[in-house]
């Protein structure tokens, strides 16, 4: 069994809650200053490496991958359009 799959959703989940936790803790809703844009550029380009990384690895899972791909672009939509969105 391939460990490609397990470490994509491991990456996908760690990225998720690092988000999640940088915006506050507490349930509390919290209002993050503005990201600088290296680190929107550096965003960008993990969400770049984790879409490729599954796109390179399809043939292990398939459906897996296009659920994977499906999720970033997303998350990476709702991310690049603001909180307003």
């Amino acid at each position: 069994m391939s460990l490609l799959p397990v470490l994509v959703i491991a990456l996908i989940v760690a990225a998720f809650w690092a988000g999640r936790m940088s915006a506050g803790a507490g349930g509390a809703p919290a209002v993050a200053p503005p990201a600088a844009p290296r680190e929107l550029a550096e965003r960008d380009a993990f969400i770049e490496q984790l879409r490729e990384l599954a796109w390179q690895h399809r043939d292990v899972s398939p459906e897996l991958s296009t659920i994977i791909i499906d999720e970033i672009t997303t998350h990476h939509r709702r991310l690049s359009s603001g909180p307003d969105a």
